[in-house]
């Protein structure tokens, strides 16, 4: 990729390079308990992400599409051992006294899966926040391959929460979906709503627009772990006029006189929690011969995922190429940084070597690289998330524009009402002149940054239509 440099750091190219052309990566990261695991086996289709406090989740996990299901734990040392998955599928715990490894020895998992869901993308699941054992030296590197994050928040989020979640966060909304999870525990679906609509407004300059979703009743959904016996069960508690009463408290509904054993109860609220219950007990009190399929829809609509899913696609697999070409200019920079570092360690150490010219060099690609156009693209695209959010308020006709920027048709010139693309030159040329008038006079900073932008875009446009 770069002749004239050192092997090393050739090689850390190429992988750069490799990176932006494989599928796109998303980690998903958030604190511990916020029901990020049970949202990564919704988005995989699989019960197998591990949960709790167990050792397994406190290591970062890849989930690929592969021809097999298959486990491999990935040693610090780059060595790759294979391990069963437990029954059901799932990661087991304590994979260091299984392998005889030191946990601390394992770098990450690879976990791939036969599942469609994992066509064209790849989810990273990494230890929470506050966890003892965060991603750090090489086993960072499983999340560093991401594109793009998927950063689970709590109701009580704030600005200085957010900003050690992932590296993709820390450089604005672009390629970042933010879900407010476990949402039943706020409430109901609007206050669920309400709740992430405030998440969107205090923390959208970091994170864009925050969806609510409830990863349990999700995963349960859609990986087949509610059974007949589990809708019979659910079906005699609708029929039973104590029910509602018991749902108000955990313990009462596993304890409290019912013509479902303890046991069973105990299953469903592992399953359903007491929101997923109550839901499924309504809709079977309603349509006594609804099945398996008929509640797990309803358990589908009522989670929320279908709307995080239509955001992966949109702002992630949608932006695909942009997401891949900011990554790899981020990782550049990082490697420009580890090598000016190691100049720096040789001249105090008073050796000299080609490490000067690689730096040199990594430098000027770090130049080219920020010369390209995708730049406007970033900008716009981070601040429609930012709008989206209801943090930064814009007047109508500057949120338009920056709408039609951030996310160009090709029938724009249609779309505009106007006659082709001699029109829309002429079009673009007028609203360049105007936003870049309106940044310059007085504007408050905020929107004459936005203005800025969105000048910027108008101008490429016409710079493109007039060559």
């Amino acid at each position: 990729m770069a002749p004239g440099v050192a092997l090393p750091v050739a090689d850390a190219l190429d992988t750069v390079a490799a990176r932006a052309v494989a599928t796109p990566a998303i980690v998903v990261t958030g604190p511990v308990s916020s029901g990020k695991s049970t949202l990564v086996n919704a988005l995989v289709g699989r019960r197998v992400a591990p949960t709790g406090a167990g050792e397994c989740t406190r290591l970062t996990a890849r989930y690929v599409r592969g021809p097999v299901d298959r486990l491999d734990v990935v040693l610090a040392d780059g060595t790759r051992r294979p391990l069963p998955l437990a029954e059901g599928g799932r990661v087991p715990a304590a994979v260091g006294d299984r392998l005889g490894v030191d946990p601390a020895d394992v770098d990450h998992l690879l976990v791939s899966l036969t599942s469609e869901a994992l066509d064209g993308l790849t989810v990273v699941d990494t230890p929470g926040a506050g966890s003892a054992r965060r991603p750090r030296g090489p086993a960072r590197g499983a999340a560093d391959a991401a594109e793009a994050a998927l950063v689970v928040l709590p109701a009580a989020a704030r600005p200085a929460d957010v900003a050690g979640l992932a590296d993709a966060a820390r450089h604005g909304p672009a390629g970042v979906v933010a879900v407010l999870g476990r949402a039943d525990t706020v409430g109901t679906g609007a206050e669920a709503a309400a709740a992430a609509d405030a998440l969107s407004r205090r923390l959208g300059a970091q994170v864009g627009a925050v969806t609510p979703v409830v990863g349990l009743l999700a995963e349960t959904a859609l990986t087949g772990a509610l059974v007949t016996a589990d809708v019979a069960a659910l079906r005699a508690l609708a029929a039973d006029p104590g029910t509602d009463a018991a749902l108000a408290d955990p313990d009462l509904f596993t304890s409290a006189p019912s013509v479902v054993d303890p046991a069973t109860r105990s299953r469903l609220l592992d399953l359903l929690d007491r929101r997923g219950t109550g839901l499924a007990v309504a809709l079977l009190g309603e349509c006594p011969d609804a099945g398996v399929g008929e509640v797990c829809a309803a358990l589908l609509a009522a989670s929320g995922l279908d709307r995080v899913v239509d955001r992966l696609r949109a702002e992630v697999r949608g932006r695909s190429d942009l997401l891949a070409s900011v990554a790899a200019e981020r990782r550049v920079a990082a490697l420009a940084e580890a090598e000016r570092l190691a100049v720096r360690a040789d001249r105090r150490r008073g050796t000299a070597g080609s490490d000067d010219r690689d730096l040199v060099r990594l430098t000027d690609l770090l130049e080219d690289l920020r010369a390209r156009p995708l730049h406007v693209d970033v900008a716009l695209v981070e601040a429609a998330a930012r709008h989206a959010s209801g943090a930064l308020p814009l007047p109508d006709d500057l949120a338009a524009d920056l709408a039609l920027l951030a996310a160009p048709a090709p029938d724009l010139a249609r779309r505009l009402g106007l006659g082709g693309p001699g029109e829309l030159a002429g079009h673009a040329a007028r609203r360049a002149a105007a936003w870049r008038g309106y940044a310059n006079w007085g504007t408050p900073p905020v929107r004459a940054e936005v203005a800025g932008t969105v000048h910027r875009g108008w101008a490429r446009l016409w710079g493109e239509l007039t060559r």
